[in-house]
């Protein structure tokens, strides 16, 4: 009779019941064990696979200025999961050296009016889609997501949605600086 291989099945079900996380024979240490998709999203997007490009592709919402590859491709699979969305990516923003939209790597989903905190159903419906945003950050090369006064970053992504402080830039209590009234995406490329 062998015994190595309850024993070994027995060891991994312990493992993953008690810690969350899975050894596997060949793998050095534990793992967490993977989280499943939320089911009450959209469907997952696809992963981008193109090259790394500059902020060389005309900026598909509308604005005149340019966009890089991933963020194009990002903008498909969220018109693809959410439907048109009030968005716009490109702007100057002479005001934040830092902002990563003159780069062509964030975009904005306005929710409601511009300058308005929003309704139950206009939060929830952001809240939905910086959701997904986050659930699909690798696939979609997410950097940061800032919604409702609450930041996920990708470098933080253990720490899950903190409290937004503007960045030294924007006034966190009025409803734009505090992105109330817009969900902000920022990419890695």
């Amino acid at each position: 009779m062998r015994t190595g291989g309850w024993a070994a099945a027995a060891a991994l079900v312990a493992a993953a019941l008690v810690g969350g996380a899975v050894a596997s024979p060949g793998l050095d240490g534990l793992r967490p064990a993977p989280e499943p998709y939320p089911a009450d999203l959209p469907a997952a997007a696809a992963a981008y696979a193109g090259p790394a490009t500059g902020c060389d592709l005309p900026d598909p919402t509308g604005t005149g200025g340019c966009v890089t590859g991933a963020t194009a491709w990002m903008l498909e699979q969220v018109g693809a999961a959410f439907g048109d969305l009030p968005t716009t990516c490109w702007d100057e923003h002479a005001w934040n050296p830092s902002s990563d939209h003159p780069r062509g790597r964030a975009c904005d989903t306005t929710i409601g009016r511009l300058g308005e905190r929003p309704g139950p159903r206009g939060v929830e419906r952001g809240w939905r889609l910086a959701r997904w945003l986050v659930a699909n950050a690798e696939a979609l090369q997410v950097r940061y997501v800032i919604w409702q006064g609450r930041i996920w970053s990708q470098r933080r992504g253990d720490d899950g949605w903190r409290p937004y402080d503007g960045g030294g830039v924007y006034d966190p209590g009025d409803p734009t600086g505090g992105h109330f009234d817009h969900v902000h995406v920022s990419l890695t490329a």
